[in-house]
């Protein structure tokens, strides 16, 4: 080999090096070329996290992976910045269908997919002391007063305690902890610690409300927020100016999610989310029906179930792209979901059943 020969080779090996890193560096860096946009995009990822672990996730029908025998969450890279398809599948459970945006050097997140059954079980309880439409809240309303009731909790009461009013002229009321929130027949809010209920009470609102005696009042409290509900408008207590502020109208009762960072509320054809503490809500539809819909309660924070007539629905609140929802094969006239046991309880007639589990 001559010396022009070997010096012709070394040269073009090093212009391969150099071309070759020009392409293979950014590609280890996360960029590709889109075809679409005719240029060079920084690529994005999506991390999906199911419960239960699914059998397979795909995305665009192409990358389909599996969660790790000890794992229920996979992580996709390198996906052009556009909107994805994820399909996710486990054998006897309702598949999954969502499309996602990705954005350039973000990581796109799924984190709270819950799969149902496609056969969920459900057992009779027979045992009527268990069942939570039975359970009584420790105070009622009588004649615009405040009494503690027959809950077993005040068995040790004496009957004078009981028939002796604890607060009067109040229209509806809400416990939080040690404390009640009510609403007076003047249209103030209120609030006392329940163990000093003889005390004068803290007065939380400058400005009534109008109280209406044909109307229906609600109050839906959490640590953080204080909601009202009064003849369909829903309002929330503005912790800064001690006013109730409009919210949403068209209301007929509304449940703040266990981790307080949002409100599902509905009437009889619509299930709306929103926020917190958005004022005026930012709200979304979740759900849109032509038959009546008569409650809804949170399963997560993530899902709510509700019923239509005596049909059970689940939904997600995630309005990314598509909304997933499930009908479930049981009917109902009634649902309670105790968060502790992950079990739903459902009332048909006078037949209680309570499901397996089905949240972690």
């Amino acid at each position: 080999m001559t010396k022009k020969t070997r010096l012709t080779i070394l040269l073009v090996c090093v212009a391969c090096f150099f071309i070759g890193a020009t392409v293979l560096v950014p590609y280890s860096m996360g960029y590709r070329f889109d075809f679409k946009k005719n240029k060079i995009v920084a690529t994005g990822g999506i991390y999906i996290r199911t419960n239960p672990s699914a059998d397979e996730i795909t995305i665009d029908s192409k990358i389909t992976q599996k969660p790790g025998m000890f794992s229920n969450w996979i992580f996709v890279q390198s996906l052009l910045p556009d909107n994805h398809t994820v399909s996710i599948k486990k054998s006897e459970y309702y598949d999954y269908f969502k499309t996602l945006p990705v954005l350039e050097k973000e990581v796109t997140k799924l984190e709270d997919v819950l799969l149902f059954k496609k056969d969920i079980q459900f057992n009779a309880v027979t045992d009527e002391t268990l069942s939570p439409f039975n359970i009584l809240d420790k105070y009622i309303i009588k004649n615009s007063n405040l009494y503690y009731s027959d809950a077993p909790e005040n068995s040790t009461l004496t009957a004078t305690q009981k028939t002796t009013p604890i607060i009067k002229k109040i229209i509806a009321f809400a416990t939080q902890n040690n404390n009640i929130i009510w609403l007076g027949t003047d249209g103030f809010l209120y609030s006392s610690d329940s163990s000093s209920l003889s005390a004068t009470p803290d007065k939380i609102t400058i400005t009534p409300i109008k109280i209406l005696k044909t109307s229906s009042y609600k109050i839906i409290t959490d640590n953080n927020n204080t909601f009202v509900i009064a003849n369909q408008n829903l309002l929330l207590l503005n912790g800064k100016t001690n006013e109730l502020d409009n919210f949403s109208t068209l209301v007929k009762n509304a449940k703040i999610s266990p981790d307080g960072k949002n409100i599902t509320y509905f009437n009889d054809n619509n299930i709306y989310i929103s926020p917190l503490p958005n004022i005026p809500a930012l709200k979304t539809i979740l759900y849109k029906s032509s038959n009546k819909i008569s409650d809804c309660i949170w399963l997560n924070s993530s899902y709510i179930i509700f019923t239509v007539e005596d049909k059970i629905i689940t939904s997600e609140i995630d309005y990314r792209g598509n909304i997933n929802s499930v009908t479930l094969p049981q009917t109902a006239d009634k649902i309670f979901f105790n968060q502790q046991e992950g079990k739903l309880y459902v009332l048909s007639g006078k037949t209680l059943l309570g499901s397996e589990k089905i949240t972690q």
